[in-house]
């Protein structure tokens, strides 16, 4: 049996993210012995002639295309991928072939019924996809019934049938995704992309805005720290890449695996670099600093999103301002780069929290460091604040969040929020992003801002 997998995602900013989720599946696929094409067209100029190219010339007998976002998350300059997914991916496949059509990723676990209304398909794998698609395809081969695989949802008379998710309970099993063998990767080393790495799955934190858990659960399932590090050697020896990025909502926690695999990566002196995007201030040690700067962690992006003690409860941290205060002192001490991230527009925002936040990035961050400021917090369905923006009238039960709608606080008006966010950022010097030695570095020669919306 022939399958091929589409990566649909088209977005490169900041930087181009190759499709780790789909090279998963298209591991396990081929590890069960079905012959698998990835088609990523992230660089395509024409992405429907050579989606019609490709299923002419490979003749697939089931597609499954890999869906990352619905949007991109910017409540000044909004921009919704589906449609253009619908145009470029969807209506290519169609036209080119009969075979079953099944969607994934993470965009689909969080609206799975809606996103399969829009796109108008019959099936698509909510949760993890390697076992569920393996599942679907051998249903598919032998022409059972597709109707029991985990995770998916189907149509039965016209309605959307969803069956439930079982997590993978041990990651060490899969196959390992090996993106370098699925995609052009020569073309991500040009433009600087870092190689993704995933330690862990799932999230047991409870941020208020956040729906991570939707797409991988509310409980940690660990990786083997050996196992990580055996994957990264492998990769630095087939690509070379310029940074390594473990891409977990949270890397250091459980603090204790995230040590375990710096101590290995230290042990074995694996010439390469490393960075990752979530460092949560709860678990930030002096230890786990030291160790990621003998690991050659050239950076590192931490999250609190607010300087505000009363912000920090409305968003649902699980660490207090104090925390944050401890995590800016570490960071600094280990001399390791930090983009640091801060959202604006949570419930109980107001001018008086606003300014709590820049004072805190004023007194206590780094002058080294980079500052990320966001404005505008996307509802969707499943997140903690959604109830919020029920009991405000702002959404119904049956409102479409499909596009998106953002969140109003009560305390002061989308174009204050904005104006006071310019003005304290316009008076600073702006960070700038620069290439060195081969490799993403945030550089700054005094602290700066740089303002993103959504």
């Amino acid at each position: 049996m022939k399958i091929l997998l589409i990566s649909s995602n088209r977005e490169r900013h900041p930087w181009p993210v190759p499709p780790l989720g789909a090279c998963y599946v298209a591991s396990s696929l081929e590890r069960e012995g079905y012959e698998v094409q990835l088609l990523d067209i992230l660089y395509s100029d024409n992405p429907s002639f050579e989606i019609s190219e490709r299923i002419t010339g490979f003749a697939p007998d089931l597609v499954g295309i890999s869906i990352r976002n619905i949007d991109n998350l910017d409540q000044q300059s909004s921009f919704f991928y589906l449609e253009d997914i619908k145009r470029d991916v969807i209506d290519p496949v169609r036209k080119a072939t009969s075979a079953p059509l099944v969607i994934g990723g993470s965009a689909v676990s969080i609206m799975p019924e809606r996103i399969m209304d829009y796109l108008g398909v019959n099936y698509a794998i909510c949760g993890e996809g390697e076992n569920a698609f393996v599942e679907f395809a051998r249903n598919i081969e032998s022409e059972s019934d597709t109707s029991s695989t985990e995770g998916l949802l189907y149509r039965d008379d016209g309605k959307i049938v969803r069956n439930p998710v079982r997590r993978i309970e041990n990651l060490d099993d899969l196959a390992l995704p090996r993106i370098y063998r699925w995609v052009d990767w020569r073309r991500y080393g040009l433009d600087y992309a870092p190689y993704p790495v995933q330690t862990k799955r799932g999230c047991a934190l409870k941020c208020s805005y956040c729906v991570y858990n939707e797409i991988e659960g509310f409980r940690y399932r660990l990786r083997d720290p050996v196992k990580i590090v055996d994957e990264i050697e492998e990769i630095v020896a087939n690509c070379k890449p310029n940074v390594i990025e473990f891409t977990d909502s949270t890397f250091n926690i459980p603090v204790d695996h995230a040590i375990a695999i710096c101590r290995e990566i230290e042990r074995r002196r694996i010439r390469t670099s490393f960075n990752t995007m979530g460092i949560n201030p709860a678990a930030v040690t002096a230890e786990l600093a030291e160790l990621m700067r003998e690991a050659n962690f050239i950076e590192v992006s931490c999250t609190p999103e607010s300087g505000s003690e009363k912000m920090l409860k409305s968003l649902g941290k699980n660490f207090t301002l104090e925390s944050v205060e401890r995590a800016a002192r570490i960071l600094s001490n280990s001399r390791i780069p930090v983009v640091w991230y801060f959202l604006f527009g949570g419930p109980g925002e107001d001018e008086s929290t606003i300014k709590e936040t820049f004072k805190f990035i004023e007194n206590k961050i780094s002058r080294r460091d980079l500052v990320f400021i966001t404005s505008g917090i996307r509802v969707f369905h499943g997140a903690p604040l959604c109830n919020y923006a029920l009991s405000t009238g702002q959404i119904s039960n049956d409102s479409d969040l499909l596009r998106p709608v953002w969140l109003q606080p009560k305390g002061i008006s989308r174009e204050k929020m904005l104006y006071i966010i310019n003005r304290e950022t316009i008076i600073h010097p702006m960070s700038t992003f620069r290439i060195i030695r081969r490799r993403p570095f945030w550089h700054t020669s005094l602290k700066g801002y740089t303002q993103f919306s959504g």
